[in-house]
C-alpha cells in the first residue's frame, strides 16, 4: 500500500514538474507548408509593424499569448505585425568575404607575376576571379535576409513548447 502511494505521489510530482518547465514559443510558420521558425525568449527577431509603419528589433524578453516583449522595451501585438526578417547566418557572414577574396587574390597573383617577371601584370584571370566573386558577393549582400510577409499566408503564434525541446530548429 505504501509502496503504491510513493509510487503515484511520484508521478504526480514528474507531472508537476513537467508543467513547470513548460516555456512559450513563437511560431513563424506557413500554413500547407513545411515553412516554419521558431523563437524562444533570449533570441533576436526583427518585425516590421503597421500603422504607423517601423522596424522593431532586438532579443525577446517575454512571451505572451497575443504580443512579445523585445529589448524590455518595444510591445509587438503579433495582430499589428506586416513581416518577419529572418536572417540567414551564412549568407549574412559571407558577403564580406566574397568582397575581400579579389583583392587577396589580385594581390597574391600580381606578387607571382611579378616575380616570374610576367607581362602583363594584371591578366584576364585575375578580373574573371574577382568578378565573379564580386558578383557572389552582391547575391549574398541582396540575399542575407528572408522576409516572411504576413499577407503571403506566413502566420504568428504562441506554442506551449516544453523546455526539453529547447534545441529543436526546423530545417529552413
Amino acid at each position: 500500500m505504501k509502496l503504491r502511494l510513493l509510487f503515484i505521489f511520484t508521478i504526480l510530482m514528474l507531472a508537476l514538474s513537467q508543467a513547470l518547465d513548460a516555456q512559450k514559443v513563437i511560431l513563424l510558420q506557413k500554413p500547407g507548408t513545411t515553412k516554419r521558425f521558431m523563437f524562444k525568449t533570449g533570441d533576436n527577431i526583427t518585425v516590421m509593424m503597421g500603422n504607423p509603419e517601423f522596424i522593431a528589433g532586438g532579443v525577446i524578453t517575454y512571451i505572451d499569448d497575443t504580443l512579445c516583449i523585445v529589448n524590455k522595451n518595444y510591445t509587438i501585438p503579433f495582430a499589428s505585425v506586416k513581416e518577419v526578417k529572418i536572417t540567414r547566418h551564412f549568407l549574412n557572414s559571407a558577403w564580406r568575404k566574397m568582397f575581400l577574396v579579389p583583392v587577396v587574390y589580385s594581390g597574391i597573383s600580381l606578387i607571382n607575376r611579378g616575380i616570374h617577371k610576367e607581362k602583363p601584370l594584371i591578366d584576364n584571370t585575375i578580373l574573371i576571379a574577382g568578378g565573379s566573386f564580386i558578383a557572389l558577393g552582391s547575391a549574398a549582400y541582396l540575399l542575407r535576409y528572408r522576409h516572411c510577409k504576413m499577407d503571403n499566408g506566413w502566420k504568428l503564434k504562441v506554442l506551449d513548447f516544453d523546455v526539453y525541446k529547447d534545441n529543436y530548429r526546423p530545417k529552413e
